[in-house]
């Protein structure tokens, strides 16, 4: 079944073909970033005038409202939904800051982790107060 990744704020298909759409702004310049579907894929697709640097954070942004994806958990971090076609949706977060490969996706029970970094924030707590 397709993986169906929406904007927390509005609900808008953020991943209408194989990848998923995002403006995302490093502070310098603004540039449209393609991602893979794919949990753990970290190729991406980028204009080649936008300058990916190691370790620099960047704001994601919903190409269809505008707003931050930034996640309200972690400032390091991007929250999107996957509905995967259940009854509810699961919680994607996955770092912003490029060159780090940690996503967690977390379907309000469990977590799962991807990435070659995940395990390098596995003190991050998703769920909020235990």
């Amino acid at each position: 079944m397709k993986k169906t990744y929406l904007c927390p704020h509005c609900n808008a298909v953020l991943n209408p073909n194989e990848k998923i759409v995002f403006i995302v702004d490093d502070g310098d310049q603004r540039g449209l970033l393609l991602l893979s579907a794919k949990p753990g894929d970290y190729r991406l697709i980028a204009d080649p005038n936008f300058p990916l640097v190691k370790g620099r954070v960047a704001t994601f942004i919903c190409p269809v409202c505008t707003k931050s994806l930034t996640s309200p958990v972690n400032d390091n971090f991007v929250e999107i939904k996957l509905d995967q076609g259940g009854n509810a949706l699961s919680t994607v977060e996955f770092s912003r800051v490029f060159g780090e490969h940690a996503t967690f996706i977390l379907d309000g029970r469990e977590m799962a982790a991807f990435g070659e970094d995940a395990d390098d924030l596995d003190d991050i707590n998703f769920f909020g107060s235990i």
